[in-house]
């Protein structure tokens, strides 16, 4: 039997806007469905805008922010490998992958949205009806993607992401270039959210999104279901 081929794409952005602080991918959001996806057999491979080292939100590795995938994933050499030599999006050729998952962190607010190369993978992988999924400010990838005849992607589909109450509980509403959740909506996404912090994935057609951290490893199973079903 095939192996399941999933393209994660992560962010390159380390700075957390002008606050002199780092930002990166959450770690929990790119470990817990990592070892979703490999635990059921699936290769993973990583890309991001620069390619290279991701930057992991040193938030995400305090203490409080442990789950036993982070720290499975410290502890895995080839995961740890993994994320200091990840391809450039350039070098992607979407046609080799079952599966396309944007794990979140505040960095994709930087460098995910209105990205033509992201936008080309993302039409590509819907185009022929693969399973996508992005969580929390992973669901960025999706800010300006624009479907053939001009309409935004998100119009009309059911999405979720990080929503403005949690990044007012962050203290970060100040800090971003734009809000996540109003994004979505001006572009016409048919938006809903759970109360902060709770799990919630929202699923429309091939499309997978999730709130929050707590949401990840609960995308990553959902498109796990996607493509057995296919």
């Amino acid at each position: 039997m095939k192996k399941l081929n999933v393209l994660f794409i992560t962010t390159s952005h380390d700075t957390l806007g002008s606050t002199g602080e780092k930002t990166g991918v959450w770690l929990e959001e790119l470990a817990g469905p990592y070892y979703t996806f490999k635990d059921a057999g699936a290769n993973v491979t990583i890309a991001s805008p620069k390619g290279g080292a991701v930057p992991l939100d040193p938030k995400s590795e305090e203490e409080d922010w442990q789950t036993e995938h982070t720290q499975r994933f410290y502890k895995d050499d080839t995961a740890t490998e993994a994320i200091k030599d990840t391809l450039n999006i350039s070098e992607v050729k979407p046609e080799d992958y079952d599966v396309l998952f944007f794990p979140g962190g505040h960095g994709p607010m930087w460098d995910m949205g209105d990205n033509d190369e992201i936008a080309k993978i993302v039409k590509a992988f819907d185009g022929k009806q693969k399973p996508i999924g992005l969580v929390c400010h992973g669901v960025a990838a999706l800010k300006g993607i624009k479907n053939d005849d001009g309409t935004m992607f998100v119009k009309g589909k059911q999405v979720t992401s990080f929503t403005n109450s949690e990044e007012d509980a962050v203290q970060l509403t100040d800090v971003v270039p734009f809000l996540l959740e109003t994004e979505l909506i001006n572009e016409g996404g048919v938006y809903t959210k759970a109360e902060d912090w709770n799990e919630y994935v929202v699923l429309d057609g091939n499309l997978v999104t999730g709130q929050n951290p707590q949401s990840s490893v609960k995308a990553a199973e959902k498109l796990l279901e996607m493509t057995s079903l296919n």
